[in-house]
């Protein structure tokens, strides 16, 4: 081979190297970081949508408009408001997915040369006929088919089915959180209620108690007390000073948890509608534990979604009894091909086919018995978290009756310190000790007073902790106490609301905030009985889906039927509730 052969075949071999390296790298990604400047536009982007679209907060927060903000413009609730949206998007891909197939086709087809053939005698070898085509050079074909097959239409009609559950899972787990958004916002609100109504006397008396340590110790070095008692008087100022000065910093981070609860930009200032005295009320428990169960066990969102998972497991049992069988598959449709040498051009062809693997027979025992261990597990599981849920139930009672007596007896302590304080302050007293008694005491008293509304706010994330397990998604008209009537009329509505199908729509106008739930008529209103303070079942603002009317439902719905005390006169009301 000459040298300029060799070259050329260098250069070739070179060229086609260097094209194999480009398609390489071009199929080839690696990883690529976001930049400062997309995260940034990002943030910023992400900060305005956060908060825009909200109704000012022009006046005073009471605990109901701290629910309805909560529920509209909560992130939390915002995320399982679309979660649910997309399910029943999910829904309707599979309502069309039991529809019949149709497949256009359309191609055009060129070739350099004739597409010819001959045929050759089986017999003797030789040629029979000389090479002829039937077919053009170049040609243009498509074809319209309809195509549908049984199996897959009863695969598709249980996939329907399932998803349409997955929806009403979707909503059940959006109550879950909405229940624990709520029960979150009943204690922050109280916690932020303390701040609102001590943060001041906590700071005055802070600084009083810091300007008592001097003259503290100026008692013990001057000798006007035994050194034990000034001492002991001295660590007592400091343990009290040492409780407030934690206490403030609790109470310093709790409207900024409120805050974000109910989606107010971290920082604005805002102000809390302290109730009265006499509003902070601890009534008995309105029923029997019995009945809080037969509640719970109907209502509550953890046990209900496992429910739905059972009609799911059903579904797909008859999922794989339906795959155990042969497919029959229909097609038919119109066919056009500008092929010259065809007699017929158009034409309508249509087809039957059977088809099915043998293997099936084989697999078929472990497969129901898989599908029979699914139904068993889903019951099991349903069974396992019931039980979790009666014992949250008893927990959540035990621990209200905790806080109730809890807050009685600090409630007595509170008001024991407040008189004293003032029988110490009305003393005339010129000396040291006489104004450190009077430190001691007033620092005392407001610690008291702080304790009395933890302790309460205790006892309501107790309400809230019972409300989350019976599964109320509706308060009675004084959302900050247990009351026969009002608890009744939540779980009468919450009955009859889950007695109908659900779906999903736009959400309407919320609760204004400084309008109580309370004045916005409830759905479905007992005539003995004044509205409830429906919480809007999940409106999230804008667009965001909430619970509405009537979604299709192609399970029969299993009944079950709750006693409930009508709260007038001891009877028995029997509400019967189509379990969806």
């Amino acid at each position: 081979m000459s040298l300029a052969a060799q070259r050329r075949t260098l250069r070739f071999r070179a060229t086609c190297l260097a094209a194999a390296a480009l398609g390489v790298a071009g199929c080839t990604v690696l990883p690529k970081p976001l930049t400062v400047e997309e995260r940034t536009e990002e943030a910023q982007f992400d900060r305005l949508a956060m908060f825009a679209d909200q109704e000012p907060l022009t006046r005073s927060l009471t605990l109901t408009a701290a629910f309805d903000r909560a529920i509209k413009y909560n992130l939390d609730a915002r995320v399982k408001a679309m979660e649910a949206a997309v399910a029943l998007e999910d829904l309707d891909l599979a309502n069309y997915e039991m529809l019949p197939k149709v497949a256009i086709n359309a191609a055009g087809v060129t070739r350099s040369n004739r597409e010819a053939s001959s045929s050759q005698s089986v017999e003797t070898g030789l040629q029979s006929l000389e090479p002829s085509t039937s077919t053009d050079r170049t040609r243009f074909f498509g074809d319209l088919t309809l195509s549908w097959n049984i199996l897959d239409f009863g695969v598709s009609y249980y996939n329907a089915r399932q998803a349409a559950d997955r929806t009403l899972i979707a909503e059940e787990r959006r109550r879950r959180v909405l229940q624990g958004l709520l029960q979150d916002v009943r204690r922050a609100y109280w916690r932020a209620a303390s701040a609102e109504r001590l943060a001041a006397k906590v700071r005055e008396s802070i600084r009083a108690a810091e300007a008592a340590l001097p003259a503290a110790r100026r008692v013990e070095t001057e000798g006007l007390r035994s050194p034990i008692d000034a001492l002991r008087y001295q660590k007592a100022l400091l343990d009290l000073l040492r409780q407030l000065e934690s206490v403030q910093e609790i109470l310093q981070i709790s409207k900024t948890e409120l805050a974000s609860l109910i989606g107010l930009p971290p920082g604005k200032p805002f102000r809390i509608a302290v109730p009265r005295t006499t509003a902070r009320q601890l009534p008995p428990l309105p029923m029997s534990i019995l009945r809080m169960e037969e509640t719970a066990l109907l209502l509550n969102p953890d046990i209900r979604e496992l429910s739905y998972e059972r009609r799911i497991s059903v579904a797909e049992t008859r999922k794989a009894l339906l795959r155990l069988l042969p497919g029959i598959n229909l097609t038919a449709g119109p066919h056009y091909d500008t092929n010259s040498f065809l007699v017929n051009q158009h034409w309508v062809a249509a087809a039957a086919y059977l088809n099915g693997y043998l293997n099936t027979l084989i697999t078929a025992p472990t497969v129901m018995r898989r599908a029979e261990n699914s139904e068993i597990l889903t019951d099991t599981r349903r069974q396992a978290v019931s039980m979790a849920v009666l014992a949250k139930l008893h927990i959540a009672r035990e621990q209200y009756l905790a806080a109730t007596r809890e807050y009685r007896r600090s409630s007595e302590l509170s008001d024991v310190d407040q008189r004293l304080y003032q029988q110490i302050a009305n003393r005339v007293a010129t000396d040291a000790q006489g104004e450190l008694e009077k430190v001691s005491a007033q620092v005392s008293a407001l610690y008291s007073e702080l304790r009395a509304y933890q302790s309460f706010a205790e006892a309501q994330a107790a309400i809230g902790r019972l409300y989350a397990a019976l599964g109320l998604d509706q308060f009675p008209d004084r959302v900050e106490v247990l009351t026969v009537l009002g608890l009744n009329d939540a779980i009468k509505i919450a009955l009859r609301s889950h007695a109908e199908p659900t779906n999903i729509r736009p959400a309407g106008d919320g609760v204004g905030d400084g309008a109580p739930a309370a004045d916005k008529p409830a759905d479905v209103r007992p005539a003995e009985q004044s509205p409830s303070a429906a919480v809007p079942a999940g409106a999230a603002g804008g667009n965001a889906p909430v619970l509405g009317e009537a979604m299709p439902n192609h399970m029969d719905k299993p009944t079950a039927t709750a006693l409930l005390d009508d709260g007038t006169s001891g009877r028995a009301v029997v509400a019967e509730a189509h379990l969806p």
